[in-house]
């Protein structure tokens, strides 16, 4: 997956109307280690930033602070990705920089995801939409079970008719792919249970199905389907922002203690 480069080049936005009312947003990913008092003993971001804001989220997150992660009622090592999304809010003075959002999930590393394959008949008609499976690993790196919870058509407005029948046609699609994927084994270190559940969205995509991201348009979504195998409590997920093959673990979480949303860089 090729990584985007993103920079916040600030003199550009002094003459954008939308940046001064609405700020311009920056997403940045990357991995975060948490030490036994809840500390911040490594920190990687795999968005390429520019050096004065990679300086500036790096000043901030090495100063958070976590609940320990507990494991057999002791407080141990963790590590879990991070999910940031950053603001520039036009000031009186310039902009300033603002976390807006953050989050924080488990994930466990893929040794081989073969992609699924087109189906033929949504191929020949330009079909093309985003699939968001569920799968249940197990502690060797097996998928045991693979479900599709939703199926989306960005920039589409597509009726339900339509929808059933093409969503059917890619989650299986899938599904079958799925079923077939490697993750690494379970870090016992890290994790009391066994069994992951991951969550990774699927695209599908013509070469006339890629209009521009900008500006407003339709979008279509297809039913949400609980993942059979969770507890309803267990259910609610966020996988905003996720990328083509990208794998987020529901199983496993961290709790930031300082508070962040809305702080200035």
């Amino acid at each position: 997956m090729m990584k985007k480069l993103w920079g916040l080049v600030l003199w550009l936005l002094a003459s954008s109307a939308l940046a001064q009312e609405a700020g311009l947003r920056l997403p940045v990913n990357g991995e975060i280690g948490i030490d036994p008092v809840g500390a911040v003993f490594d920190y990687r971001i795999d968005t390429e930033l520019t050096p004065a804001v990679k300086a500036l989220v790096e000043r901030s997150v090495r100063q958070w602070t976590f609940e320990p992660v507990l494991r057999d009622g002791k407080a141990t090592h963790a590590k879990a990705r991070l999910h940031l999304t950053l603001i520039a809010r036009r000031m009186a003075e310039g902009f300033q920089l603002q976390v807006e959002n953050v989050r924080f999930s488990g994930y466990r590393d893929a040794v081989s995801m073969e992609p699924p394959r087109y189906p033929k008949q949504a191929a020949i008609n330009g079909v093309g939409g985003d699939v968001l499976v569920a799968v249940r690993v197990d502690a060797t790196g097996r998928v045991t079970d693979a479900v599709a919870v939703q199926t989306s058509w960005p920039y589409k407005k597509v009726d339900a008719r339509a929808a059933e029948k093409w969503g059917a046609l890619l989650e299986g699609s899938s599904v079958e792919a799925a079923r077939r994927w490697r993750f690494e084994p379970v870090d016992a270190a890290l994790h009391a249970e066994g069994d992951t559940t991951l969550v990774v969205p699927i695209s599908y995509r013509m070469n006339v199905d890629r209009p521009p991201r900008e500006g407003w348009h339709y979008e279509s979504a297809g039913p949400a389907r609980p993942i059979p195998w969770l507890a309803p409590s267990r259910q609610a997920f966020d996988a905003t922002g996720l990328m083509d093959g990208e794998v987020l673990a529901l199983d496993y979480s961290v709790k930031l203690k300082t508070p962040v949303v809305g702080t200035a860089l």
